[in-house]
């Protein structure tokens, strides 16, 4: 309500303006107009009388019979101009701020209902991720409508000015200037979208086809991927889907090229020199992610690895989780994500434990190191056993033992077991050496080096308690004195 009674309040005071200045326009133009009639009546009696006047006397008796009826010609015509002048300005008013009223309960009812329906506005979501919350939705909703308001009340009050100036001739310039100003713009920006409407077609057209074609190209390379086709040699199925993203993307830059062109201001010396700035700073900005995306696209074709497939990527091992064109996701044995970069990982060595592991079998190993005094024999039927006594560890192929070295103090002996199963090595690997120690204790056979057991004489065997007999006795010193002969 404040904000009507201050546009009747502007109105009046407009209108009382208004009013004042046309009444002293209308007095400054009657004078005028009587100068020019006794200026007119002055040439007039300069010219030569005809002899019907001179015999009437009227222009020797009243000269300023014309001032006067000349005047008021001008005054009736002024005031009927001025009267529906004021009657035009009047109404456009009234209109106006009748609009002014019903624009603003329009706005009240709409942020009304609007506010209504506030809990039903769902929020804006693409394929389950939410981009927009519903409330962020409802307060854009907001402002687009108060900004809806805000420019149809300036129309209203602008629209209204330009015609009430327009009525009289003192700000009849001023209100056709700035109403140009308004008009040559909005003349030119429809103009332009009529003349881009040919433009705007072949955009249309380009677009639908791409559509097409990405859909296409999308459910062939997605059925590949399913392997309901076979595009091999020349696709493989594990990388039928990243393929089809690379077509898709040179199918769209394609598509740009060809749009780009039509798009209106894009072939001015302006668009080109932006277009070369933002170019050098995404390639001097963005080298390593460029790097990254061209080592990808080299390791998604040279397979070295494919998803939940166990790998070593320099020193990190674990499950392939995720694979994109920029890195490539690991988890670790320790439940830790890491994140190994695309020109990292075709920098570094690659072991793939999973690769062979179910058809050949995947081979682990370990190492003991045991003295000279064991027989190799005795040592291979400890090992062996425990492999044997080892879950998720193939019987065929056989495990073996290989001798790997005969050092100074020791021979080293190692183990090979077959499994298929690389995703468990640690839990295969933790068993195995358990199995190692138990069937080492269970034979009293130290797994220790010569060179630590000699040096021990006095002390106790590292064999746990309840693998020693029942009779063990810790050694002791022994000291040996060898009868003198006599002289």
């Amino acid at each position: 309500m404040r904000r009507v009674m201050v546009c009747v309040w502007a109105a009046g005071i407009l209108f009382a303006i208004t009013i004042g200045g046309q009444r002293a326009l209308a007095e400054t133009r009657a004078a005028s107009g009587t100068q020019m009639v006794a200026s007119s009546h002055s040439r007039l009696t300069a010219m030569p009388a005809t002899a019907p006047d001179v015999k009437k006397g009227k222009v020797g008796q009243n000269p300023s019979a014309a001032l006067r009826a000349a005047g008021t010609v001008l005054n009736s015509q002024g005031l009927t101009t001025l009267v529906r002048r004021l009657v035009i300005t009047a109404l456009v008013l009234v209109v106006a701020l009748l609009l002014l009223i019903g624009i603003r309960r329009v706005r009240h009812r709409a942020l009304a209902a609007l506010e209504q329906k506030r809990g039903k506005i769902p929020s804006f979501r693409f394929r389950g991720l939410e981009l927009v919350s519903a409330q962020a939705l409802f307060r854009n909703v907001a402002r687009i409508a108060m900004a809806v308001y805000v420019v149809a009340f300036s129309l209203v009050i602008l629209g209204t000015a330009l015609i009430v100036f327009g009525q009289f001739p003192a700000t009849q310039g001023y209100a056709q200037q700035v109403g140009l100003w308004l008009w040559n713009p909005i003349v030119a920006i429809a103009l332009g979208m009529l003349g881009y409407l040919p433009n705007l077609f072949y955009i249309v057209i380009i677009l639908v086809v791409t559509r097409f074609i990405l859909r296409m190209i999308n459910y062939v390379f997605r059925a590949a991927e399913r392997g309901l086709i076979s595009l091999e040699p020349w696709v493989h199925q594990d990388v039928a889907r990243p393929t089809g993203l690379l077509v898709r993307i040179v199918v769209v830059v394609v598509a740009l090229f060809f749009i780009a062109p039509l798009i209106p201001g894009t072939g001015s010396t302006a668009a080109k020199g932006i277009s070369i700035v933002l170019g050098l700073m995404i390639s001097f900005g963005s080298t390593s992610s460029v790097g990254n995306f061209v080592a990808g696209i080299v390791l998604m074709y040279m397979r070295p690895f494919q998803l939940g497939e166990r790998v070593k990527i320099g020193e990190t091992v674990g499950d392939v989780t995720a694979r994109t064109f920029l890195y490539t996701k690991v988890l670790t044995i320790k439940n830790e994500d890491v994140m190994v970069p695309s020109l990292t990982a075709l920098g570094s060595s690659i072991i793939n434990y999973s690769s062979r592991a179910r058809e050949q079998g995947l081979i682990l190993h370990t190492s003991v190191t045991i003295g000279y005094d064991a027989p190799w024999r005795k040592v291979h039927g400890l090992l062996l056993g425990a492999a044997e006594r080892t879950e998720q560890v193939a019987k065929d192929p056989k495990p073996f033992v290989l001798q790997t070295a005969l050092d100074d103090f020791y021979v080293k002996y190692q183990i090979n077991v077959y499994t298929n199963q690389a995703s468990q090595m640690a839990q295969i690997y933790s068993e195995l050496h358990q199995n190692i120690q138990d069937a080492f204790n269970e034979a009293q056979m130290e797994i220790c080096s010569p060179h630590y057991q000699q040096l021990r004489d006095g002390n106790s065997t590292t064999i746990p308690a309840q693998y020693r007999g029942k009779d063990y006795e810790a050694p002791r010193f022994r000291i040996e004195n060898a009868a003198r002969a006599p002289k």
